[in-house]
């Protein structure tokens, strides 16, 4: 992929392509492998070329706490670059793809030097935003039934393959608490147990819970 089919960097002239691409690394990452950890300098910006991609960050028991789903072509963990800081989070990949490795500073000066770069960072920043006040305002007003019965209808292609303390941790309820609602909506008709996997047969019915 060259730097021209980026879609961040498709406003830029072939002088401001060749100054941000003397720095930048394509990479192409497999299925699980980390992009950055927790406590990593922020030094390089990270751009999701293809694939998906998960940030996440790890409880003192050693589970992963799933905070965002990344989807190509997407920026990841921008602010800490804009701040300076280190990655607050851990970041790996879900499928395999490829990822733009990008140094910041060089990265930074083009922002300075145009302004539609500024804007598209800041348009993902706003998603990010939105996204965040989405899960704030679904952990505060909905209760775990409702909680299980939004994230099963919004993203059935996980819940069907994501294992049950996987989906909990997502959802910041307990293995128990899941498994009881699940076992729940069976009864009611919406969800179907096969070989330990649940599988929804009845999606309008989870709109009544939330």
């Amino acid at each position: 992929m060259k730097m021209s089919d980026i879609e961040l960097f498709k406003m830029l002239s072939e002088h401001e392509l060749g100054m941000i691409g003397q720095d930048t690394k394509i990479l192409r990452k497999k299925q699980n492998e980390t992009i950055f950890l927790e406590g990593e300098d922020s030094k390089y910006l990270h751009v999701l070329l293809k694939g998906t991609a998960k940030v996440y960050r790890v409880d003192n028991k050693g589970n992963e706490l799933l905070l965002h789903n990344f989807k190509a072509q997407s920026l990841i963990a921008e602010l800490a670059n804009l701040e300076h800081m280190c990655f607050p989070a851990s970041c790996k990949m879900l499928t395999e793809g490829y990822i733009a490795k990008i140094k910041f500073e060089n990265f930074q000066e083009l922002m300075q030097n145009n302004p539609l770069l500024s804007v598209k960072v800041i348009s993902s920043l706003t998603k990010k935003m939105k996204f965040l006040d989405n899960v704030i305002q679904k952990n505060l007003l909905l209760n775990s039934e409702a909680k299980i019965a939004n994230f099963i209808y919004e993203n059935e292609d996980i819940f069907i393959v994501k294992k049950q303390h996987q989906i909990a941790s997502m959802l910041f309820i307990t293995p128990e608490t899941l498994s009881r609602n699940l076992k729940k909506f069976k009864e009611y008709g919406i969800l179907e147990n096969n070989k330990n996997r649940f599988t929804v047969i009845d999606r309008e019915k989870l709109k009544e819970f939330f």
